[in-house]
């Protein structure tokens, strides 16, 4: 389990923000090994922490869509003596609104929202609206859930990179990590 550490830039702690947290990011992150054998730690291509963490190789793909609303934070994974630096926290603080509320399943309800998305279903007549470049990758608003345009998972896939994989929004449903 990683997790950031003392000695991170205080500005990082705020990467769930809706918007850029550029101002506020001073120095770089730290994030330690907190469970496991640490000595047999290695770092992988993305770790899914509380906040995205991913490697110098990941961004240098994701770095060529030029995209709005993605930051990458450079970040040091230590584990005992070692120490990788070749890491980034990646905020996305563009967000949409996206959510198709009527094909969408949900528990609770989206008044403030407050709910736990059970299967998800995007809103395309809405998303047909907003430029390519502004949702090839974004957050969705109601719910902390990023999502890659299929051109963007196809560059990631073709990269081979370790710690992540990738399922369509018309597939994907709560159970579907333990899948």
């Amino acid at each position: 389990m990683l997790e950031q550490a003392d000695g991170s830039d205080e500005g990082l702690e705020h990467l769930m923000s809706l918007r850029s947290i550029k101002p506020r990011v001073f120095g770089p992150g730290v994030v330690e090994v907190l469970e496991g054998d640490s000595s047999r730690f290695t770092p992988c291509d993305y770790h899914e922490t509380a906040e995205q963490l991913v490697s110098e190789k990941f961004r240098q793909v994701l770095q060529v869509f030029n995209l709005p609303g993605v930051d990458f934070y450079q970040t040091n994974i230590v584990s005992g003596s070692k120490t990788w630096t070749e890491h980034y926290y990646m905020h996305v603080w563009h967000h949409h609104r996206a959510i198709n509320k009527g094909r969408s399943k949900i528990d609770g309800a989206y008044i403030d929202d407050d709910f736990i998305l059970e299967y998800l279903s995007l809103d395309e007549n809405f998303l047909d609206k907003i430029p390519l470049e502004e949702r090839l990758v974004f957050r969705l608003e109601e719910d902390p859930t990023f999502l890659f345009h299929e051109t963007v998972v196809q560059a990631l896939r073709e990269a081979n990179l370790t710690g992540l994989s990738f399922e369509r929004v018309d597939e994907w449903s709560i159970g579907s990590a333990f899948e």
